[in-house]
């Protein structure tokens, strides 16, 4: 605080009754008026009438204002999106500069530290001008009053209604110290384009905290509060020159600056160029996903009193992921696509490290505001690890199963010919084949057979225990995508595999705080639910990662660099609409969807062709450098010989070789589908070893 300041306040002169001066006043104003007489012999029947009902100012401390809410990356450091009903940033007396202060109460009151609630001089003059001009114009307020009008009474202009200002003014003034009243009033206060209180001011136009504020600056924005759409310095500089000019000579006037100071800032001020105030965001659609998501948990009177919000957005992932999947879309121009998508997981926290929306936000020729992140797509073949897991799951098959790959067909009364006769991706059958092989190669009537035989319930069941939420319909097609689903639930599904069966909830959040200060929430170490046995994950996971289970059909096209690990699996719709991959290592999963917003069929773009690429770059980039992980096998995860070949399963089971439905039942070991895809040669020990 000034030395001007702190010499002012100590030399206060005690005040006279509250009640008095409010009788005195009431006396003059209604006296004004012709009604003085009448008013002298009935002072206190009109106090009881004029402050019946007033609103108790004790409450005006507690009273919660509309603050930002700001969102930040994981750091804490950089700013993503802030978003309002009054741009407000709430902040204590002693982060505003002294000269700040003093600039405010020469704009506004001058005797705030001497007086009790009100100036009697500055309301008589008022008041006389209101009869010169013959209406009510109001004027004469000071800091408190003005206050009281902005948060208790409204600002309704009647005798009536400054008098029962008069009079909650100086109630506060007896519960509250100046210090107290001069903090509400500086963060209440409107200067302009969207900026209440002075933190957000000061931000607003120059781009700096208010602690930090030098006299040009202080002056010109206190002088905004009277008339911010008139002294506006962005349409108006000269009206606000004008105004600043008229506050730096009351500042000189009391002393509180030299004429040199106010001549020099005014200078200052004559070539101040203001920084507009604009909406950035950056990662819009993550930063519009945590504001939803952010309504949907908090309650809404604690948003609108303001937050600060640190995400779980890691800004270097995000840029690298944003960057990749606009390129790669605009490659992929030529065979009708314009869009793309990605999320990024950690498996083990749940935590969202990148969510890229759309190829280009900002572009509405691709509808580039429409999240594809969230939005309801159809997965294709990316669903059928769902329902490998839930055959896995009850121990009676294991990935060295086998299966017929031949013709089938089923009714169908919705079909032209009146059966389904579902085909392979590359139109070819090929005979018994393991189910490593078929998942690996995702052969489509393996899946379907596999379905029938564990029921298509179950593996609904399946699906919503590892997190899809959507509408999943009970047909034959279901584990070849014929539901819809959201991106970000299919990565954050594949998360499960990745962690061992342990289901983590994805957040956006890592810290939330309120605008006091208080912790409203704090991601720590998440316990997660066993939603299925860590052997039936690390065996989709171990097939997932077989480079060699699924060269006949993809040759390395999806295998990382260096020979890192990685699981993974694509997806594609049979008319083309959608193209996805979706892969994990232990400590990152990422899902990539590439296609047409608006639905439209792109030109034979494969899962692993289009959104294969994106996802081959994004993990080949991230991981650049780091050492290799290891998925960890399960203590009841075995290799140990099964028929005619080894493979994984889980002690004490006996698993058959076979699984169909109908005619196309395999009652015995079959070969793999090819050399490259054959179970390993058995080894000495009858524990997995690490791959």
């Amino acid at each position: 605080m000034s030395r001007i300041l702190v010499h002012r306040r100590l030399n206060r002169t005690p005040p006279p009754s509250y009640r008095l001066l409010v009788m005195l006043a009431a006396v003059s104003l209604f006296s004004v008026v012709g009604c003085s007489t009448a008013l002298v012999g009935g002072l206190g029947t009109g106090y009881a009438v004029v402050s019946k009902d007033l609103p108790n100012p004790t409450e005006l401390a507690n009273r919660p204002l509309a603050q930002v809410t700001q969102l930040y990356d994981r750091t804490g450091e950089h700013l993503l999106y802030e978003f309002y009903e009054e741009r407000r940033i709430a902040i204590p007396l002693r982060e505003v500069a002294s000269i700040m202060i003093q600039a405010t109460l020469a704009a506004e009151d001058v005797s705030f530290w001497q007086h009790r609630g009100f100036d009697v001089r500055g309301l008589t003059r008022a008041f006389l001008g209101n009869i010169r001009s013959g209406t009510i114009q109001g004027g004469g307020s000071t800091v408190t009053q003005q206050l009281v009008k902005l948060t208790l009474i409204g600002d309704e202009v009647s005798y009536l209604r400054k008098l029962r200002e008069l009079i909650l003014a100086i109630r506060v003034e007896s519960i509250y110290s100046k210090e107290q009243i001069l903090e509400m009033y500086l963060n209440q206060v409107y200067y302009g384009n969207q900026a209440y209180g002075v933190e957000a001011a000061a931000l607003s136009y120059f781009g700096k905290h208010a602690k930090d504020l030098n006299l040009a600056e202080a002056s010109l924005l206190a002088g905004l509060v009277q008339r911010p759409s008139v002294y506006d310095p962005v349409n108006n500089p000269k009206a606000a020159l004008n105004r600043q000019g008229d506050i730096l000579d009351v500042m000189v006037r009391y002393d509180m600056i030299s004429q040199e100071e106010a001549d020099a800032a005014q200078r200052q001020a004559a070539g101040f160029t203001y920084r507009q105030q604009q909406t950035n965001i950056i990662a819009p659609h993550f930063a519009f996903f945590v504001k939803e998501q952010l309504q949907q948990r908090v309650n809404p009177e604690v948003v609108r009193s303001g937050l600060k919000v640190i995400t779980t957005i890691d800004l270097d992932v995000q840029n690298r992921a944003q960057e990749i999947v606009a390129r790669r879309v605009r490659e992929l121009r030529y065979q009708r696509v314009n869009n793309g998508s990605l999320v990024a997981i950690d498996p083990k926290t749940g935590e969202i490290l990148a969510m890229v929306g759309s190829a280009d936000y900002y572009n509405q020729d691709i509808d580039g505001q429409v999240n594809v992140a969230t939005a309801r797509r159809q997965p294709g073949s990316s669903f059928k690890p769902f329902t490998y897991a839930t055959v896995f799951a009850g121990k009676k098959w294991v990935p060295s199963s086998t299966v017929a790959d031949r013709p089938i067909q089923r009714p169908d009364p919705s079909s032209r010919t009146g059966f389904y006769r579902p085909v392979n991706y590359d139109l070819r059958w090929h005979g018994v084949v393991t189910l490593r092989s078929a998942l690996a190669n995702s052969y489509n009537i393996p899946a379907l057979l596999v379905q029938e035989a564990v029921g298509t319930k179950e593996v609904i069941k399946m699906a919503r225990t590892l997190g899809i939420n959507t509408d999943l319909p009970e047909v034959v097609s279901l584990t070849l995508g014929a539901g819809v689903v959201r991106l970000l639930d299919m990565t954050s599904a594949y998360g499960v595999f990745a962690n061992g069966g342990v289901r983590v909830e994805p957040t956006p959040f890592q810290k939330i705080v309120d605008s006091h200060g208080n912790t409203v929430f704090e991601l720590s170490q998440p316990k997660g639910e066993q939603v299925i046995a860590p052997e039936v994950a690390y065996m989709i996971t171990d097939i997932l990662a077989d480079n060699a289970a699924r060269r006949p059909m993809f040759g390395s096209v999806l295998d990382l660099a260096g020979g890192r690990v990685a699981a993974v699996k694509t997806g594609t719709t049979n008319d083309y609409k959608d193209s996805l991959t979706i892969g994990y290592t232990p400590s990152l999963v990422a899902g990539v969807w590439v296609g047409n917003t608006d639905n439209s069929p792109m030109l034979q773009v494969a899962g692993s062709l289009g959104a294969g690429y994106i996802w081959k770059e994004f993990m080949d980039t991230t991981f650049k450098g780091r050492p290799i992980e290891r998925f960890e096998v399960p203590s009841g995860a075995t290799r140990g010989r099964i028929c005619s070949g080894t493979d994984l399963f889980m002690p004490g089971t006996t698993p058959t070789c076979s699984v169909g439905a109908g005619a196309y039942t395999v009652t015995s070991a079959g070969a793999a589908s090819s050399p490259a895809a054959r179970p390993p040669t058995p080894r000495p020990t009858p524990v997995l070893p690490p791959r």
